[in-house]
């Protein structure tokens, strides 16, 4: 699997981890867990410092940007695209996610059922819309939906995912004009090109049940995962 990780100095206000607020750390996290992967790291707008740090853990497969959240995610997409073949299994990461040993093989599993694979179960698939959930599809504690099985884990079929997902370079090129579409301005709009992909094109996104990833962000966290021992078991 290819892994295009994006890498920023910038961040929101979310509550999250402490160590999550670690650029460095994080990165280290991420470099132990998907290690037996091919890496390529997008540092986009870092400071010197930082950029530095990631050469001398990362020096290959390395390109420094200045684009922004969304542009930065197409610039990965145009990236696959030109220098990977359409078979190819691609892993597009973001910065502040945290994962089991077996996350990256968990993730790529996911792709032989589905054109789409997260291994984020987003706990806010339980909380009904009427009740100040941010899923408008959620209703009765959950979503209408399929559970399936592959050779080592359950999955159920999803209504949208973040911007940190797994797929194939034939489907990113199939799919690319969504994706431009909901990459307009500073932040894509997942969400959106999600909904449209399935409800629109049929394609399928499966998550992983229970998570093997996570958002590193408190009110977010998936759920029956201890969290803060996957990270620091992953750095020792």
């Amino acid at each position: 699997m290819k892994v295009l990780y994006r890498i920023s100095d910038g961040g929101n206000n979310k509550i999250k981890p402490t160590y999550a607020h670690d650029k460095k750390q994080m990165f280290l996290h991420f470099i132990k867990r998907f290690s037996a992967h091919d890496i390529y790291v997008f540092a986009d707008n870092v400071c010197d410092e930082t950029y530095a740090f990631i050469k001398e853990i990362h020096p290959t497969n390395l390109f420094r940007l200045s684009l922004g959240n969304a542009d930065s995610f197409m610039h990965t997409v145009d990236y696959a695209i030109a220098n990977f073949d359409p078979e190819d299994k691609i892993y597009f990461a973001e910065d502040d996610y945290i994962y089991t040993a077996n996350a990256p093989e968990s993730i790529e599993e996911g792709l032989t059922i589905a054109e789409y694979s997260s291994g984020y179960d987003h706990p806010d698939k339980y909380i009904n819309y009427k009740e100040g959930g941010p899923n408008h599809f959620i209703e009765h504690g959950g979503e209408s939906t399929r559970v399936l099985v592959t050779k080592h884990r359950h999955w159920k079929l999803t209504n949208s995912c973040c911007m940190t997902f797994a797929t194939t370079v034939k489907v990113i090129q199939e799919d690319y004009e969504t994706f431009t579409m909901n990459c307009i301005g500073g932040i894509p709009n997942d969400f959106a090109a999600f909904c449209e992909l399935i409800q629109g094109k049929h394609r399928k996104l499966v998550s992983c049940i229970p998570s093997v990833s996570t958002h590193a962000e408190v009110r977010w966290l998936a759920k029956f995962v201890d969290w803060d021992n996957e990270f620091y078991e992953s750095l020792t």
